[in-house]
């Protein structure tokens, strides 16, 4: 195959990043060369008599290009002076000006600062070596500099300076010295300087709404001259006394699906943005740490104490710069830098949780199970002989003999009632005028519930150990140019049983009470365990629960290595403004595993070896022969990595009241686990224009290639548009100022694109080729005695006919508001259409020759539509009481426009204009109440079952008399995914204490109650009887109005027409979850809280947590209790 990655060669990559890096550092040289040329060269003539400092001061920067920057109080600049200097340099003449005075000056290229010099010090600064201290006061925002910022020592009136046109200054201090800046429009700031011969400064604007600044795609941005949609959060607001991230997202950011699927350590949630777009591709969004990809498995390791941002990208405005990866929004991580000038901050926290398992399936007990099996068995077959005897009855229910009459409870016996876990983390935080760093160390530790003995031969609970760290080192090597290492190292120990979570809790519904017992008493000389079974054929016996969960054992290991460099050089000396970035990352994740496995032995009970005079003495047979011995596995190791760069090219420019920024990024990516690598690369880039933070204008776009597609067809342009109003900045608004202190409107349009299309319903990588096997067709002999045999070739995909990227146009109009300076609202409304969807012809007929190779094609159409709401009201009433509330509120709606199906003789068999997750079956009309219902009623025996009374009657759709797959339709537009997705919580200080609580919640959410079905072996033991079901379910002659189980039997034959999908067993799968709760107290240097998580859920459905299955490990109630350090 020919080889259609050629540009991404390691020597083209090395290539580029070495001439950027070239560029900026000559670049750098080539200006500093010349900083102090014109100071040197330039000579002057000065000609005064009796004129005041300020006048020849004047009279300089006239007729030159130096510029005085001093402190109005520090000089005295109406003292009298006579000059006579001809042609002499700058410092000739200022040392003639100021002779016999205290003013000191400094000359940097064109620009004088005059200062005085300090006398007034405490008496212990006397002792102290008086030092020169120089930096930079810059904008926090823009990063521009400030010119002007008054820079005054603490407690020495008259003693300062001020910055100059590059917002440098210099000043004399001591080590004990206080410096105190202040500037019009931003917050006074007192820095101890300590032994720091740098102080660079950032100064925070004293208006927090034009201030706060939130991370976009490539960059970052003012909140009020965003346009796109964008939400964002803190980490902390994210932090809950769990080791998963992804299972606290659910109600905490708007716009955000998410689905917990399970409960067991270190599982990772599912979560859409926006609800689900597409079928058969990926549904699941991009997510950058630090601008890097990472995957949701990487996300949930992160801990929310190194997080500093979280923003989530919605709409085609702020992902259009991903181009092909932007499709399904975008989750951006920004892990926390280091602080300038600031002494090293250490937090050490520690967490101990106790967790207890909670909404789990409850089962009945063996009598119940043994009287309700005999009834089922009746009730199919009057004439039957009941399998359970009644002596056999009465002895279970008095333990005769657990051995012999076992009553086995095996989710009690399997699994403990609570286990615990331990998190510890440990950061730095600080730096100086040039080096910054971060530093996080994160230890968790989760305990399983599967209850192991002690003294068995492994112990394989779930034994969780994680440790994560993140080491952020930022190096200023000059003014205009600073080096970023990001480090996030994931390292994690598991031990487990082999066998699957979900097959292990499915054990206990597979297996009833009453067949045998978990294990039988041991004799002296036994070096194992005797696990209990039964014959279920020749040479085959049932599966004993117990021994499935103790009998394997796996080991993992897993490291994660995530590091990026990053190189930011300003580029001012070309124009002002002007900088370029460079990102080089490296990701590499290892795994290796073995497993361990014990064959148990297994036991029965020998015929006729109990008699109830004996009712202790029993005989037993043994089964099949287990092994003592353990077998080991090797180790079975796999890998991957990825290469990541992007260079960009940034512009930020103020002109008066306009505001004008752009971005030109280049970025590949090279992703390798199998023989090929998976390429993209492309360029992208944004213009924004802001005039007065009232008027806002965005343009987006990316360029896009994939290697899926044909040399000629790999790129794609994908632009987007958006504008923004902010009308509370117009003069006509003033008057509502007091009621809507900031109002906001903003839309946007644009294309996104994924090409991922299909990956997961089965199509092949690359589109643009046929996949032959040569050797795999049908056979045939020849020969003249047919010895001889050829065999022809099999296509296994044909070549995709005009392939495509899939594509979505996305619409979002939303408005941002603030009322009564307290309470933040922000509204979306969102339609995206995606198109050119890759799926299987399903419309295309076997007997056209597709069997084995059905065609693919860029058919599908999805629309998706919805609305967002996020309200969040502060209030400090005091100095000692604040409070907060918050509230999400996500609604999502989408729909299939089209999609290829089979030419249904009914449309209520198609899928085209109906929800992606919904619920199909059959329409059930009640159960049948007797045999005349029967006899009137359509024919339901397709699916095998003699209908009886108290079977499930389901409607006839086409009226053919005949109950069949024509007659199945969409039961509820609503499935498994919520429609509707909300979260509500609030938080309070009063003086040390603090208190919080958060609930969450899913609406317009069904889902079908299916493999529900007590006994009916099938190759299998007897099934278990869920207590719900044996304590309502269908009886002859009985009250059935209102039962929830059907006419029960004791095959799969028996009971197949109730098995069916059908509304019958449709359930609501809504819930609210009493998500966390958190009461904590302050102290001096530190704080001890108490916290709780899931500690209540409200649901129509109760048989168990409605947001998992019967058969998943189960969600835990926790409470928590953790103590935190600050040095």
């Amino acid at each position: 195959m020919k080889n259609t990655g050629s540009i991404f060669s390691a020597g083209t990559r090395v290539t580029r990043i070495l001439f950027l890096f070239s560029f900026c550092f000559l670049s750098l040289h080539s200006y500093a060369v010349n900083a102090d040329r014109y100071a040197q060269e330039k000579t002057l003539t000065v000609e005064v008599q009796n004129k005041t400092v300020k006048e020849v001061l004047d009279y300089i920067e006239k007729n030159s290009e130096f510029i005085f920057f001093y402190y109005n109080k520090a000089i005295d600049t109406k003292r009298n002076v006579s000059l006579s200097v001809k042609n002499k340099p700058i410092t000739v003449i200022l040392d003639q000006l100021f002779k016999g005075t205290d003013v000191q000056y400094e000359i940097k290229d064109r620009q004088i600062s005059l200062k005085k010099e300090q006398i007034q010090q405490h008496s212990q600064d006397k002792k102290q070596q008086k030092r020169k201290l120089v930096g930079i006061v810059t904008d926090a925002s823009t990063d521009e500099p400030l010119v002007g910022v008054s820079i005054q020592v603490k407690n020495a009136s008259g003693t300062g300076t001020i910055t100059d046109l590059n917002g440098k200054f210099s000043i004399e201090v001591f080590n004990n010295t206080e410096l105190i800046f202040s500037y019009i429009g931003c917050k006074t700031q007192t820095l101890a300087v300590g032994d720091l011969g740098v102080l660079n400064v950032k100064m925070q604007s004293d208006n927090e709404t034009l201030d706060e600044v939130v991370i976009v795609g490539a960059g970052t941005q003012k909140k009020v001259s965003v346009t796109g949609a964008i939400t964002a959060v803190k980490g902390l607001e994210l932090r809950v006394p769990s080791s998963s991230l992804t299972n606290n997202l659910s109600g905490k950011l708007s716009g955000v699906i998410s689905v917990t699927n399970s409960g067991e350590p270190g599982s990772t949630s599912q979560f859409f943005i926006r609800g689900i777009s597409t079928f058969g591709g990926r549904t699941a969004p991009l997510i950058l740490l630090d601008g890097v990809e990472i995957s949701s498995n990487d996300l949930n390791n992160i801990p929310s104490e190194t997080i500093e941002s979280f923003s989530v990208l919605k709409d085609a405005s702020a992902t259009a710069i991903y181009g092909a990866r932007g499709a399904n929004g975008v989750m951006l991580v920004t892990t926390k830098s280091g602080l300038e000038n600031t002494k090293a901050k250490i937090n050490v926290s520690f967490e101990q949780s106790f967790q207890k398992p909670v909404n789990i399936v409850e089962f009945a007990d063996g009598v119940t199970f043994m009287e309700t099996y005999n009834e089922a068995q009746l009730s199919r077959t009057e004439s039957a002989t009941p399998r359970y005897s009644q002596t056999q009855i009465k002895n279970t229910l008095n333990k005769v003999n657990p051995y012999v009459f076992p009553d086995v409870d095996w989710y009690g016996l399997m699994f403990k009632n609570f286990t615990s876990s331990q998190r510890g983390n440990i950061n730095i935080q600080g730096g100086g005028s040039r080096v910054t760093y971060y530093m996080s160390l994160q230890a968790n530790h989760d305990g399983g519930i599967l209850d192991i003995p002690s003294n068995y031969s492994f112990d394989n609970n779930y034994n969780r150990w994680f440790y994560t760290f993140q080491n952020n080192i930022g190096y200023k090597i000059t003014s205009t140019t600073k080096v970023d290492l990001r480090m996030n190292a994931q390292i994690t120990q598991q031990k487990s049983p082999e066998n699957s979570t979900q097959s292990i809790f499915r054990q206990v519904l597979e297996n009833n009470p009453v067949t045998f017992p978990a294990m039988y008493p041991g004799e002296n000389e036994d070096e194992y365990i005797r696990f209990g079974s039964a014959i279920m054929s020749s040479q085959r016996y049932f599966t004993n629960p117990y021994a499935y969960m103790l009998n394997t054992f796996k080991q993992t290991n897993e490291n994660k290595l995530n590091i990026s460099l990053n190189l930011d050089q300003k580029l001012d000396f070309i124009t002002k403004g002007l900088s370029v970035t460079a990102l080089v990352n490296f990701n590499n994740w290892s795994q290796k595993y073995y497993t361990r496995s014990l064959k148990p032995y297994l036991y029965r009970i020998a015929d006729n070896s109990w008699n109830e005079d004996q009712a202790e003495m029993f005989e037993l047979d043994l089964l099949e022969k287990g092994e003592k011995f353990i077998n080991e596995s090797d180790i079975i190791r796999s890998s991957n990595n990825t290469f990541y760069f992007d260079a960009r090219l940034n512009y930020n420019r103020h002109f008066g009241d306009h505001a004008l920024t752009g971005m030109l990024m280049y970025m590949m990516r090279e992703y390798s686990y199998g023989v090929l690598p998976n390429r993209n690369q492309g360029f992208s880039g944004r213009v924004t224009y802001d005039w007065k933070n009232r008027y806002l204008a965005e343009f987006n776009f990316g360029y896009n290639g994939t290697e899926r597609l044909a040399k000629e067809e790999r790129f794609e342009f994908f632009p987007a548009m958006s504008l923004g109003w902010v009308i509370s900045n117009e003069n006509f608004w003033e008057p509502l100022n007091k009621y809507v202190d900031y109002l906001k409107l903003r839309g946007s349009y644009g294309l996104v694109g994924s090409d991922e299309t299909g990956l997961d319903a089965g199509a092949p990588h690359f589109l643009y080729i046929n996949n032959v096997n040569m050797n795999g067709g049908q056979s045939f002999a020849t020969g003249y005695t047919g010895g001889v045999t050829y065999t022809g070739p099999s296509v296994n995909s044909y070549a995709i006919e005009n392939p495509h990227w899939e594509r979505s146009k996305q619409f979002d109009v939303g408005v941002d508001m603030r009322l009564f300076n307290q309470i933040n609202v922000t509204l979306d409304y969102y339609h995206n259409k995606r198109d050119r969807i890759l799926m299987k012809r399903a419309s295309f007929p076997s007997i056209l020759g597709y069997s084995t190779a059905i065609p693919w094609s860029n058919i599908g159409k999805v629309d998706n539509k919805g609305i967002e709401l996020s309200i969040n009201w502060t209030k400090q009433f005091n100095r000692d009481f604040y409070m907060d509330f918050r509230a999400n509120y996500t609604y999502s709606k989408n729909k299939y426009v089209y999609i290829d199906e089979p030419d249904y003789p009914y449309t209520w068999q198609t899928q085209t204009n109906k929800p992606l997750s919904n619920t199909i079956g059959y329409i059930a009309e009640g159960l049948f109440k007797d045999e005349e219902d029967i006899a009137t009623s359509a024919d339901q025996s397709f699916f095998g079952s003699k209908i009886m009374p108290g079977d499930i009657k389901y409607r006839d759709m086409n009226g053919d008399g005949r109950i069949t797959e024509e007659d199945k339709t969409m039961l509820s537009g609503y499935g498994r995914v919520p429609r509707i997705q909300y979260g509500f919580g609030m938080s309070m200080v009063y003086k040390k204490i603090d208190f919080s609580v958060f609930f969450n919640g899913s609406a317009k959410r069904d889902f079908l109650l299916t493999d529900v079905n007590p006994f009916c072996a099938d190759d299998s033991n007897d099934r278990n009887l869920m207590k719900w079901i044996a304590d309502s379910h269908w009886k002859v002659g009985a009250d059935n109005s209102n039962v929830l189980y059907p006419r029960m039997g004791v095959l799969k034959t028996q009971i197949a027409n109730n098995q069916q999908p059908s509304s019958y067993w449709m359930r609501n799968g809504s819930f609210l979850r009493f998500k966390t709760l958190e009461v904590g107290y302050t102290f001096p240097y530190g704080r001890v809280y108490f916290s709780g998580d899931n500690l209540a859920v409200w649901s129509p459905f109760k048989y168990w947590d409605p947001e998992l299955w019967y058969d998943t490990y189960p969600l835990q109630r926790t409470f928590n209790i953790g103590i935190q350090f600050n040095f």
